[in-house]
């Protein structure tokens, strides 16, 4: 039996498009379907969220391999994707971070929430410095392209933005139980913790290619972080030079939530 691709119109036999992959079974949403694609999208054995965060957390450094240098883009959820996705959440649960601290302390820190915004614009420019910074860091020889440091780049970025989301959420509790109004993620320690993690993401990705070393990746580490911080700085020097004094933002009708 010949089937219709609802999706791209290719004819074919089978259960599945040979040329878009859809199902050629499509029915109408129901609750259950929805709540079976959702569930699935997170849990997927192969290319779930889920799975992806957790392989990321283990070993960063071969799926960066994997899905760049061995172009297995099916394996994995897509790290596109998965870099929107994790980026829009770690910005939700910065604002929610925020406004407990004004609701329990009283302080209208419209800073917080500019730079909560402004940094995660700013990071389309941190990915490629920082994939910049990897690139020099190792052979230029070793068949990796400047774009694909990027990829990698953006990958450690997605990383990092996963530990801010832990990270906010234990300040939110923190402030919420205890009234503590401290940062976790404000420390020497976190960022020790950030350039070790780093490194380790940057030597298990050359140490497919038998190149590897831990000072480049320590160094890779450092980079990082020291990028992260010079991007802050340009933030901060950015806000108090265009708005200067708490309250400002309301006269340019900009408002934070």
């Amino acid at each position: 039996m010949i089937n219709t691709c609802k999706n791209c119109g290719n004819h074919n036999k089978g259960n599945f498009c040979g040329e878009c992959g859809q199902k050629f079974s499509v029915t109408s949403f129901t609750f259950r379907h929805i709540f079976h694609e959702a569930f699935h999208a997170f849990t997927h054995a192969d290319k779930g969220i889920l799975v992806l965060m957790k392989q990321l957390i283990l070993n960063p450094g071969n799926v960066a391999y994997e899905y760049i240098a061995e172009g297995k883009r099916k394996k994995y959820f897509n790290l596109f994707t998965f870099f929107v996705f994790i980026t829009a959440i770690a910005a939700f649960v910065e604002s929610k971070e925020l406004a407990i601290k004004e609701s329990i302390f009283h302080d209208n820190n419209e800073y917080g929430h500019a730079f909560n915004i402004y940094s995660k614009i700013l990071l389309l420019i941190i990915i490629p410095l920082v994939g910049f910074v990897i690139w020099l860091l190792h052979d230029k020889k070793n068949g990796f392209r400047y774009s694909e440091y990027t990829v990698f780049a953006m990958v450690l970025v997605s990383i990092k933005s996963m530990f801010d989301i832990v990270a906010n959420t234990i300040n939110y509790f923190l402030t919420a139980v205890f009234k503590v109004y401290g940062s976790v993620h404000e420390n020497l320690f976190y960022a020790i913790f950030l350039i070790a993690f780093i490194a380790y993401a940057n030597y298990g990705f050359h140490k497919k290619i038998k190149k590897s070393s831990w000072w480049q990746s320590t160094l890779t580490g450092i980079g990082f972080v020291l990028v992260q911080i010079a991007i802050a700085m340009f933030i901060v020097w950015a806000v108090f030079r265009d708005f200067n004094g708490l309250g400002i933002f309301s006269m340019y009708g900009i408002r934070f939530s």
